[in-house]
């Protein structure tokens, strides 16, 4: 590869790496981290085609993205907890040594002793004969195959007490990789820091470790945040290639570092037009309308948007609950998240915990014994004023607690875990989906193929028989129906797509709904097929609205930031001088902003619901007086 073709940060790299010196690219948004470290990459293999490699990143779309554009049999691209797991799998006597350890240990909180462990330590002999895996879950507790099992909050863990107590597993990793790259290296945990800055260093083999990314992005509150503690050659990027001139000026007044980033130099960046770079705009809206976000969307300033297009323009906000309502299914997320009678549920199972209450009691019995509440507010009296609930605690309340506490099961990962899976190329369900959801899915992904014409895969997945030409008309009512329908609920369409063979027979769905899963399809049952729909519209991000956290790493033409909120871990306030005194919670909020404002390609509009003078004073400060406007003098 032409040198002369390299950017000069990928040339300050290559010659750390040739100098043996571990090293960090630092760049703000939109300045092409991703590619400097491809570029590197394709740099090393041409100048030295036998060196290895090992690229680990925070996502799977980062891996499929990466994989896409390099072509090299030794590099080695996995998400960090795969890559970690991969690497100490098979030292099973070691990895039970530390689980010993960690679950003898009464400090650490993360590992918990099996069910019914009746001595106070848990010796080696008890995994002698037991294989320790990888999975979802965390259960110490053998199972029929004789596994037990660590997840993806404890692999890092156990890793980092290996690498720390058995040097020979660091010899081993710098045998595998000579360049070790850590892409969006702020999201990393502290333990992979240690892991590859601290603990290889035992080792007397060399090899080379470099970090790209953006501590003003580190928005997880896990991840490392940076690593100005670690002696690294810092490589600063600050040419930005994605936002126009305001939003860059703009958010250069938000970094808490030195960088401070310029247009790029390239005519062909994104951000630039006919050899210039693009002006965009910003307005900065204010006024007393807090959740009639449809007459704000209204105004003539959001004439030439269009938010029936998620792809080009977004709304931002801060959490899942005020964009569940936006989106359009609140039912369904309330039932996920802050149901009456799961919420009773748990406050009755704390108590029992906590108290040793007998439980040979029904529900009702113990509800009036624990007294709960409920946001500072009798739970039983929610319950009871509240015909949809009333009706099925009726029922319930003569439950014994057994029972009860069985059959009424709603897991609040549940909703929100279908996410795009990089490696397959496909939006799945994982392991927190449940058995109703996933039904749910299967007729989604059943509509979604006839939809798209791919008619072989959709009579692959339904029990449905094509044979003539009466045969299509009436599948296209049927799909029609169910497409169209607004009001139809989830009972109707599940029953509807049975009857007319669109959904094969599941004994298990059949037998969860009767079981474990039967609050949950008393309540879900009743909620329109169309919220369903809706939500999926959401987590595939084909929705106008998203949360700002989900919005990492993505840019649109237009973006509307809402700076509302009740979680404590935030206050847009502080972006103002006003709000919240914790140091903490003011560096949070400014770094989410910070990744907000950095979306948008063309246009942002910020809103916040004030008339405070103060926020106001400063907002111009920041945004310029003639862009600091009040939303009722807008027509």
């Amino acid at each position: 590869m032409d040198t002369l073709t390299l950017e000069k940060e990928v040339l300050e790299a290559l010659q750390c790496i040739k100098n043996g010196e571990n090293f960090i690219l630092e760049g703000g948004a939109g300045s092409g981290k991703t590619y400097s470290l491809i570029s590197l990459i394709n740099a090393l293999t041409e100048e030295l085609p036998d060196i290895k490699i090992v690229c680990i990143t925070y996502t799977n779309n980062a891996v499929a993205e990466i994989l896409s554009r390099i072509e090299n049999e030794n590099l080695w691209v996995s998400t960090i907890h795969e890559f970690i797991w991969a690497l100490i799998r098979k030292y099973q006597y070691e990895i039970k040594d530390i689980l010993v350890e960690l679950i003898n240990d009464d400090n650490e909180k993360n590992f918990k002793k099996p069910k019914d462990f009746s001595e106070d330590l848990i010796s080696k002999e008890y995994f002698e004969n037991l294989y320790v895996d990888y999975d979802e879950y965390y259960s110490v507790t053998p199972n029929d195959e004789k596994r037990v099992k660590i997840s993806h909050d404890h692999i890092l863990i156990v890793a980092e007490k290996m690498f720390e107590k058995y040097k020979k597993i660091a010899d081993i990793l710098k045998d595998i990789a000579d360049c070790i790259f850590v892409d969006e290296y702020q999201d990393t945990s502290p333990l992979v820091a240690d892991i590859l800055l601290k603990h290889l260093e035992q080792s007397d083999k060399k090899n080379v470790i470099g970090f790209f990314g953006d501590s003003m992005q580190s928005i997880y509150d896990d991840g490392v945040g940076n690593l100005d503690h670690y002696s690294l050659i810092k490589i600063v990027k600050t040419q930005n290639r994605r936002n126009p001139r305001v939003v860059i000026e703009v958010a250069n007044k938000f970094r808490d570092d030195d960088i401070e980033q310029v247009p790029s130099e390239d005519v062909n960046a994104p951000n630039m037009e006919n050899g210039t770079i693009r002006e965009g705009s910003i307005k900065f809206l204010y006024g007393s309308v807090t959740n009639d976000f449809i007459s704000i969307k209204g105004k003539n300033i959001f004439e030439s948007w269009n938010f029936s297009d998620g792809t080009q323009t977004k709304e931002l906000r801060l959490t899942h609950k005020y964009n569940a309502e936006m989106a359009g299914f609140k039912d369904l997320y309330e039932l996920y998240n802050s149901d009456l009678i799961i919420t009773l549920i748990g406050k009755i199972k704390d108590k029992i915990d906590n108290d040793n209450l007998e439980c040979n009691k029904t529900l009702g019995e113990l509800a009036l014994e624990v007294k709960p509440t409920f946001k500072k507010l009798d739970l039983l009296e929610q319950i009871n004023g509240n015909k949809i609930y009333q009706s099925i605690y009726s029922v319930l309340e003569d439950m014994l607690w057994a029972d009860a506490y069985k059959k009424c099961r709603v897991d609040k990962e549940s909703l929100m875990s279908y996410k795009f899976n990089g490696m397959s190329g496909r939006y799945e369900a994982n392991s927190y989906r449940d058995r109703i959801l996933r039904r749910l899915d299967i007729l989604e992904e059943i509509i979604e193929l006839y939809e798209a014409n791919k008619f072989n895969d959709f009579l692959h997945m339904t029990k449905f028989s094509i044979h003539n030409r009466n045969d299509k008309l009436i599948l296209k009512q049927v799909i029609d129906d169910f497409v169209n329908e607004d009001n139809k609920t989830i009972e109707d369409v599940l029953e509807f797509a049975e009857v007319k063979g669109l959904l094969k027979e599941d004994e298990l769905f059949s037998d969860y709904i009767l079981n474990k899963g039967l609050y949950l399809w008393e309540r879900i049952k009743n909620i329109t097929f169309k919220q369903y729909r809706k939500s999926i519209l959401y987590l595939k991000e084909f929705s106008p609205i998203c949360t700002q956290h989900s919005v990492k790493g993505s840019e649109y033409d237009n973006v509307l930031l809402v700076l509302e909120s009740d979680w404590n871990k935030y206050d847009f306030n502080t972006l103002f001088g006003k709000g919240s005194t914790s140091s903490n919670v003011q560096a949070r909020t400014k770094k989410l902003f910070y990744v907000c404002i950095t979306r948008a390609k063309k246009n942002l509009i910020i809103y916040m619901p004030t008339n405070d003078a103060d926020i106001l004073c400063k907002a111009k400060l920041f945004f310029g007086e003639k862009n600091v406007i009040d939303i009722s003098s807008i027509k």
